[in-house]
């Protein structure tokens, strides 16, 4: 664990958010030390820096357990970007109700208002791990759709990601420092879904 207080100004900060045991620390090290490393649990926080186009990006991960989840708020400042990471293998009907309650609590943030969010279905080089299908009808479809479209549409995108698969950093650290941190744009629900899956990438 990186114990050490970092200038938070003077790089593309990321923050990385979870349930508990989504496998978030061990794709943080997967990208920084280009190997895979058993963890445990984080408990505060873990900090890695990843240099990507020439620029320093430091990903904040923060511990995703319910006593933990209070002082998040702490951290949404200076933010580029918020990784959500879900465990793609958990089809627990509880699980999959408490990931979109947190995930649209974190979208209804004021701080957070103008922050993109990347939703990273990890662990899907797991058999068990859902489909392509299953993550839109799940995890888009079943959202409140007006609600998206008003506030969130221009923000949002969804990747898969693996701890045990390089594949996917390139793509996901242009993304952050491609991303631009706009206005929430007003759109119609059926544009909204149009751009949605037009932009949705699930390689």
């Amino acid at each position: 664990m990186n114990c050490c207080k970092a200038d938070r100004n003077s790089q593309t900060n990321v923050l990385m958010l979870s349930l508990g045991d989504a496998g978030k620390t061990q794709l943080l090290y997967s990208w920084s030390n280009h190997k895979f490393i058993e963890t445990t649990p984080t408990i505060a926080f873990n900090v890695e820096t990843i240099y990507h186009q020439n620029q320093r990006i430091a990903i904040w991960d923060i511990g995703g357990q319910v006593m933990i989840r209070k002082y998040w708020h702490h951290y949404f400042q200076n933010m580029k970007a918020i990784f959500f990471v879900i465990d793609s293998t958990q089809r627990d009907f509880k699980f999959i109700q408490e990931a979109k309650s947190v995930l649209l609590n974190l979208l209804n943030n004021q701080i957070l208002a103008k922050v993109p969010f990347l939703i990273l279905f990890n662990k899907t080089d797991l058999n068990n791990s859902f489909t392509d299908e299953e993550i839109l009808e799940e995890f888009y479809l079943s959202f409140d759709q007006e609600q998206i479209s008003a506030q969130y549409a221009h923000q949002v995108k969804v990747m898969r990601s693996s701890a045990l698969q390089r594949d996917y950093i390139e793509e996901i650290l242009s993304w952050v420092m491609e991303e631009k941190i706009e206005e929430p744009k007003m759109k119609t629900v059926e544009s909204q879904q149009s751009q949605y899956f037009q932009d949705i990438l699930l390689d």
